[in-house]
Parts: structure tokens; C-alpha cells; sequence
């Protein structure tokens, strides 16, 4: 089948976010008084649980740390403040290909989509870092942790976007980061492109499709793989 629709999943496929998004979390945790100090490898297996505050509330509980709702909240919050503030000032670009690929798939008047079920705050950060390099009036569908009731690895953020642009999973290929975020667009009958960025590089993404650094191959070209799957 014909493919019609692109899907860029976490905001770590179209931006290297990883590591500033540890950094804010280890100011936050250290604002709020506890003693959590997270190393790229720590970070790396929190990133089995997809979203934030659920990463917050299971690490409390395997913890024993008494650690309320809004508490949780404060500290994602205060996270989510620091991340942005560090990418807008440091106009972070996106990862490479990604420009390029929005860019030939808009020629082949495909759908672009951007899959995230991350806070409004984060997407903005994303698009106002990248400056002309990405805008979000360049997708026809952007998601958010508000639509839906549960993030990944459920399928349910990529049944929204289907859904709304009234396509079937054969029509679309998803771009991800991560080994549950693979899953979530492979539950929802997708075919999975995996770009694993600087921190979930070990991560196993067997389910994927096409695994690959980077959207650009090793000439700086749009990877013939890539475009293998979007033929």
C-alpha cells in the first residue's frame, strides 16, 4: 500500500533532548530536596517508562519515597521549566534528516504528524529552538499529553492520529526513539523506523522495522533505507 502519512513520534526523534532533559530533572529532584541523582545509565533504564510523572511515581514507590501527587507534579513541572529554558536559549537544532526527510515527504504531499504524548510546553520549546529548521505548521496533526488517557507503550496516541486523519496503519510509518515507543506505534499496526538518540542507544528495538542513527546516511543524503519503507 501506498504510503501517505509520516509519524514522528517522541520529541527525541526530531530533537536531541535526552540528556537535557536528565539534567533538568536532577535540578528539579535537588530543588525539592531529595537525593536522586541520575547518571546517563540511570536515565537510560528510566526510559523504559514512558512520561514523566510516571517515571517520578514508580521510582518513588521501588523507593519507599513518600512522595504525594502534587509533589510529583511540582517537580515535572519545575523539570519541564529548566529543559525548555535550556533549549530555547541554546537553539538547539534538529537531528539530522529530519529537515530533510519533513521536506521530500511534503513534495510527495504526505501527511506529516508529530506523535508525542509529552506536555504543550515541551512541543513549543522543540519548535522554537528549531527556528526555520522545523515549524510546527509544517505537520497536519501535532499530539499531546492531553489527548490522551495513556501514553506509551499504549497504542492510543497513534490511534488518535490515524484516526484523525482518517487513514489505516498501512498508510502511515512511524519514526521513534525508544524501545517502548517502538512498541506503542508497532501495537497500533505501523511500521517502525527507530533513530535511538545519544542515552537510548542500548536499548533493544527489535520490533522495529529499520534501525539507523540518523535519517541521513553516511554522504549526508536522505538514507535509501528510509525511503525504502516510504516508497
Amino acid at each position: 500500500m501506498i504510503k501517505t502519512a509520516l509519524l514522528f513520534g517522541s520529541i527525541g526523534t526530531v530533537m536531541e533532548t535526552s540528556d537535557v532533559q536528565r539534567r533538568a530533572y536532577n535540578q528539579a529532584l535537588k530543588e525539592a530536596g531529595l537525593n536522586w541523582v541520575w547518571t546517563r545509565e540511570i536515565y537510560a533504564e528510566l526510559l523504559s517508562q514512558s512520561g514523566g510523572q510516571e517515571r517520578l511515581a514508580m521510582l518513588a514507590s521501588a523507593t519507599g519515597t513518600n512522595l504525594s501527587a502534587q509533589q510529583i507534579e511540582a517537580i515535572h513541572t519545575r523539570k519541564t521549566e529548566l529543559a525548555c529554558s535550556e533549549l530555547m536559549s541554546h537553539q538547539t537544532q534538529p537531528r539530522p534528516g529530519v529537515s530533510e526527510l519533513t521536506k521530500w515527504a511534503k513534495t510527495r504531499q504526505m501527511k506529516l504528524v508529530f506523535v508525542t504524548t509529552t506536555y504543550q510546553p515541551n512541543i513549543d520549546a522543540i519548535f522554537k529552538s528549531a527556528g526555520n529548521a522545523l515549524s510546527e505548521n509544517d505537520f497536519d496533526y501535532v499530539g499531546n499529553r492531553t489527548h490522551v488517557v495513556h501514553g506509551k507503550p499504549s497504542p492510543e496516541a497513534y490511534l488518535n492520529a490515524l484516526k484523525h486523519l482518517d487513514i489505516a496503519p498501512e498508510q502511515a510509518v512511524a519514526i521513534e526513539d525508544t524501545a517502548v515507543s517502538v512498541m506503542s506505534a508497532k501495537r497500533a499496526g505501523l511500521q517502525v523506523i527507530a533513530t535511538p538518540g545519544d542515552i537510548s542507544k542500548g536499548q533493544d528495538l527489535w520490533q522495529a522495522d529499520l534501525v539507523c542513527d540518523a535519517l541521513l546516511d553516511v554522504d549526508e543524503k536522505r538514507d535509501p533505507r528510509v525511503l525504502a519503507l516510504l516508497a
